[in-house]
């Protein structure tokens, strides 16, 4: 059995950017999330929101589009398991995603934060 370990960490950055290539490819909440992102960087930047709330907006999109990149993971090796629908499968699919939910709902309400701490 062929071992798939990468080799240096270079490799290991490599494989993870082409990872995030084909979930932005394939995956439209993926790049749902990643668009909306970008909007609200540029939003920040163009309110001039202080750099300390940059942290506060950072934390939030790491963790949404770190779990809709898990998320894509879990549907994918659930697929490969079966192509039938399993009733297990599915409560696994339906937990991943509510795991991209949960932190979508507070990368939103961080960034009304960050808004409203802005624009008053």
């Amino acid at each position: 059995m062929e071992n798939f370990k990468n080799k240096t960490f270079l490799d290991s950055i490599i494989c993870a950017v082409r990872g995030m290539v084909k979930a932005f490819r394939t995956e439209k909440n993926f790049a749902y999330y990643f668009c909306i992102a970008v909007f609200f960087l540029l939003l920040n930047l163009h309110l001039g929101v202080k750099s300390w709330l940059y942290i506060a907006y950072a934390i939030p999109v790491a963790g949404v589009i770190s779990a809709e990149l898990i998320n894509t993971a879990v549907e994918h090796l659930c697929n490969y398991v079966s192509t039938e629908i399993h009733p297990e499968l599915g409560i696994v699919k339906d937990i991943a995603a509510a795991t991209v939910l949960f932190w979508g709902f507070g990368y939103f309400a961080v960034e009304i934060m960050i808004i409203m701490q802005t624009v008053r």
